[in-house]
């Protein structure tokens, strides 16, 4: 798993590129979260356009970073197209706590009416 963090306004998009499957790769990433966290960076958008696999260690790190970001009042997106692995995250019913869209432009749309 490799990862990319860049500014999208106010929000830090996180494109995780590749398998999300170890635990030693998400707790690299999920440290680096934290770090912004405590920067103060509380609003994050997971792009998982790139993303190949993924299985309960990589949805760890979206739930630690909700948790995390709702004590500062910050918000958490995804960004999954319809493939695999948007099915494993409307299975396991991270979609019902996290706002999901299909695109990088279904977000951009989305903020620009809030």
């Amino acid at each position: 798993m490799q990862y990319e963090i860049e500014p999208h306004g106010h929000f830090k998009m996180v494109h995780i590129i590749g398998n999300i499957d170890t635990e030693v790769n998400t707790k690299i990433l999920d440290d680096e979260i934290s770090r912004l966290i405590e920067q103060g960076h509380h609003h994050f958008v997971f792009n998982l356009k790139r993303t190949t696999y993924l299985d309960s260690a990589g949805i760890s790190i979206f739930i630690h970073c909700l948790c995390d970001v709702q004590e500062n009042n910050g918000s958490i997106y995804i960004i999954a197209e319809d493939n695999q692995v948007k099915k494993v995250l409307v299975m396991v019913g991270i979609t019902r706590l996290i706002k999901t869209y299909d695109s990088v432009e279904a977000f951009v749309k989305d903020q620009e009416v809030d």
